[in-house]
């Protein structure tokens, strides 16, 4: 992040959203809003003076929920760039004032005088701060959105509304340094280091019921947590309760070998059907052995389940937002899996990482790699081809009736004045040869390069007789 944000030819916009776009392949118009931040970061040196004045505490959204942060606060640790902003919805300031248009605390910006605390010492805070717009010219897109971990309180089997049963995100937090216990790994019901810990994976995943494929990365980051347990906390009991072991990557099996010499149970079996608090604290695992053809029952401290990858949240606005279609899970589809696996079906935006679907890290790189060569080699010459199989518009024939235009699924053909008079006509970026036109058009005005109809209609006649 930080060699982006110091890149002579990247210009990083953070905290910001895409509201529009427009135009299409070598000539977007994208608009973005610069959300208010009510913190002048100009002026911002991310001293972190303010947050420790503030007297407001809420969740944080980074921690998963399982810290507080304050109202104005730095979004995380390594964050590029690292200012601080407020959260409006949060503030004390804010709230206040649209519920009584008068202001109570201003401690960020003046301090506690009486006790001697000041303000900013950068005189940064700016509570008028509003939203700004900007448009910028682009001639490609390549969205990486990410993705987002289910929650889990979908499964009620698995007891989600205790402490001690986490989603994996959550323990990863759990264990990092910059997490809600520094790194400390303990319970979150009673503040005990566990004895004994139960990862469930596939938790919504290959399942009718949620989602049918596979997370792909649950197996592996199951057996680092376990490995990292080992290693650091080699009394801790750790199983790991899989469908089956899904290691297919470069050294992976050797991974997974190791791990389970270090001493992590591995129980292999059908999902896990329950999790239960018991009257003392613990939890109870039911589950299935396939190895020992035999139900099981385990009871640990905590619980570790390995949710399903899903689309990000703004997944289904920015598909309409940028007119690129999505597959059956939600996520963003590409034009051929094999043969074009980051292109899309809108010409010139292109996808990388779980934006498409879920991956690891390395395919993730990959990825990214493939589809800013694409975008870049589409762009680099200042001139782009097009197929030759384009629709064309016999302007003498054409009623002007916009039907081919409501049609048209790459909005490729739009009604314009010639001597005031409508006609149709295509947008050769756009049009991408499917016909749905010509096959709607009742003036029978629009051909393609080689396909015309009377062609079609000679080759059948020539079949027929011979």
């Amino acid at each position: 992040m930080g060699e982006v944000a110091r890149h002579s030819n990247i210009k990083l916009i953070t905290y910001a959203e895409v509201e529009d776009v427009k135009g299409y392949v070598g000539n977007f118009e994208v608009t973005i809003r610069k959300k208010a931040k009510y913190v002048d970061w100009e002026r911002c040196t991310g001293c972190g003076h303010c947050i420790e004045i503030c007297p407001t505490k809420v969740p944080d959204e980074f921690n998963c929920g399982l810290s507080q942060r304050k109202a104005i606060y730095i979004q995380f640790p390594q964050a590029v760039p690292k200012k601080a902003i407020i959260d409006a919805e949060k503030c004390l300031y804010f709230k206040t004032k649209r519920k009584t248009g008068k202001t109570v605390c201003q401690i960020c910006y003046k301090g506690i005088p009486s006790k001697g605390i000041e303000g900013c010492p950068a005189k940064a805070i700016k509570y008028d701060d509003k939203d700004e717009y900007m448009t910028i010219k682009v001639g490609s897109i390549i969205l990486a959105t990410g993705f987002k971990v289910m929650d889990k309180h979908h499964f009620k089997e698995y007891s989600p509304d205790c402490p001690d049963v986490l989603t994996s995100m959550e323990f990863e937090r759990l264990l990092s340094a910059t997490g809600p216990t520094e790194g400390k790994l303990q319970r979150l019901s009673d503040g005990k280091k566990p004895k004994s810990i139960a990862f469930i994976s596939c938790v919504g995943s290959r399942s009718k019921k949620y989602h049918t494929y596979c997370s792909k990365i649950c197996c592996m980051y199951m057996l680092k947590h376990a490995r990292i347990l080992k290693e650091k906390y080699p009394d801790i009991d750790v199983y790991l309760f899989f469908i089956d072991v899904r290691t297919a990557g470069k050294d992976f099996e050797e991974f997974y070998v190791f791990t389970k010499q270090l001493g992590v149970k591995v129980i292999r079996g059908g999902r896990v059907s329950g999790v239960d608090v018991k009257p003392d604290g613990k939890l109870r695992v039911k589950a299935y052995d396939v190895d020992l053809c035999s139900p099981v029952e385990v009871d640990v401290d905590m619980v570790v389940l390995a949710t399903a990858v899903e689309p990000a949240l703004d997944t289904e606005k920015l598909s309409k937002i940028f007119n690129v279609s999505r597959g059956r899970e939600g996520f963003f589809k590409e034009v051929h899996t094999k043969l074009y696996p980051v292109e899309t079906s809108a010409k010139g935006i292109f996808i990388a990482g779980c934006a498409q679907g879920p991956k690891d890290i390395p395919e993730s790189v990959i990825q990214a790699r493939a589809a800013s060569s694409a975008a870049a080699a589409l762009v680099i010459p200042g001139k782009i081809r097009f197929e030759a199989i384009l629709a064309q518009v016999n302007k003498d024939k054409c009623s002007g009736c916009g039907v081919c235009g409501q049609l048209c699924p790459y909005s490729a053909i739009r009604l314009e004045s010639y001597d005031g008079v409508y006609k149709a006509k295509v947008e050769a970026a756009l049009c991408s040869g499917c016909g749905t036109c010509a096959a709607a058009c009742p003036s029978r005005a629009i051909t393609f390069h080689g396909f015309t109809t009377e062609q079609i209609e000679a080759q059948i006649d020539a079949l027929l007789i011979a």
